[in-house]
């Protein structure tokens, strides 16, 4: 038998999370048994960055087999390889995209 643990939740909270998971397709237990997942991996030093699910599915077969144990190990590996690998270009490119973008709205 499976263990399980009662936690106490307002009947909105409830409503709420059932109409989550309603809208991702998946059952009240899976919804919470996610939400465990997301806050066993985040700490005070983190963030939450949300991606398509999509791509959270192919980024998931692009792992298996390597040291990466979750996606979030993994992205932020790229990210820092993007960020450190060039740092000067990249904010030189930034700099590029936000004056393109400042200007097509009016700004510059």
């Amino acid at each position: 038998m499976e263990n399980r643990t009662t936690i106490q939740v307002s009947d909105g909270l409830r409503r709420k999370l059932r109409i989550l998971a309603a809208k991702r397709d998946i059952s009240y237990q899976k919804l919470l048994s996610d939400m465990i997942s997301v806050f066993e991996e985040l700490d005070k030093e983190k963030t939450i960055i949300s991606i398509p699910k999509k791509l959270a599915d192919n980024l998931h077969s692009t792992i298996k087999g390597t040291d990466f144990k979750t996606i979030s190990e993994y992205v932020t590996f790229i990210i820092r390889l993007i960020l450190y690998e060039n740092p000067e270009k990249s904010k030189e490119a930034d700099l590029t995209n936000i004056k393109k973008k400042l200007k097509s709205l009016g700004y510059l």
